[in-house]
């Protein structure tokens, strides 16, 4: 008998993680922000897959099916479920990678997935975020549950990514507005709002490059300037006016 082919399926849910300056200035803004750091999403978190990648593998991508305690049925389908990351579209994403034998009904799937969750807040991942990742910011926590998070997206490997589904670039994409004036006026705060407002007119990757160069900056008013490029703010330079060269009319006479 022919052996059915194996399916690969990833159940993506979202990464929040928490980044502890060590010698920074803005050490103190940081805290007064969160308690335990600054607070990133998935988009800050990709510039950090590398470090996060190294640490899982150092931690141990384990196969959660070794510890399932559930019904016979999903065990005899599900061969391994393997914890890992996966970047999407500059996002970063906590992955379980399951490899089944065949699919798994509603009722299985969502019995694996509270299994799955439940090893993402009180099993595999409380014992990862607790490892400390040391990147050049300082030390990073990653958190592969937290409260309110989202239902598991579930993706076939196998299928195609439509890569024209978003353009990559946005060359005619007019600036969204930041007012200044009134706002909070932590660093940390002024950068998140125009991180979101950029995100919104999906300009992802312009966001993630402002965010890395706000937080290399190291000084105030340079990071309120960057920031001033990416979105239009008070600080922002005028637009440059089109220049157009005009022709003179024939027979036209010169004055």
């Amino acid at each position: 008998m022919e052996e059915k082919e194996t399916i690969h399926i990833n159940l993506l849910t979202e990464l929040t993680g928490n980044l502890i300056s060590e010698e920074s200035e803005w050490e103190e803004e940081w805290t007064e922000n969160d308690a335990y750091g600054m607070l990133l999403d998935g988009t800050d978190l990709a510039w950090y897959e590398s470090a996060i990648r190294e640490e899982l593998n150092r931690y141990g991508e384990d196969d959660l099916m070794q510890y399932f305690p559930g019904s016979a049925s999903i065990q005899e389908k599900v061969k391994s479920a393997v914890v890992t990351i996966e970047n999407q579209e500059g996002i970063l994403y906590g992955c379980t990678k399951l490899e089944l034998k065949e699919f798994l009904n509603p009722e299985e799937l969502k019995e694996l997935g509270d299994y799955i969750t439940g090893q993402y807040s009180d099993g595999w991942g409380e014992g990862f975020e607790q490892q400390d990742i040391q990147v050049e910011e300082g030390i990073l926590n990653v958190h592969f549950w937290h409260s309110g998070m989202e239902q598991a997206k579930m993706q076939e490997e196998t299928k195609t990514q439509n890569e024209t589904q978003t353009e990559k670039s946005h060359p005619n994409k007019q600036r969204p507005k930041l007012r200044l004036l009134g706002h909070d006026g932590n660093i940390f705060s002024i950068m998140s709002d125009a991180s979101i407002l950029l995100k919104n007119n999906d300009q992802t990757a312009e966001a993630k490059e402002m965010c890395k160069r706000v937080r290399e900056s190291g000084d105030y008013n340079k990071a309120l300037c960057i920031i001033s490029e990416y979105v239009e703010t008070e600080l922002s330079s005028p637009p440059k006016e089109k220049e157009t060269k005009k022709g003179k009319k024939k027979n036209q006479p010169e004055r």
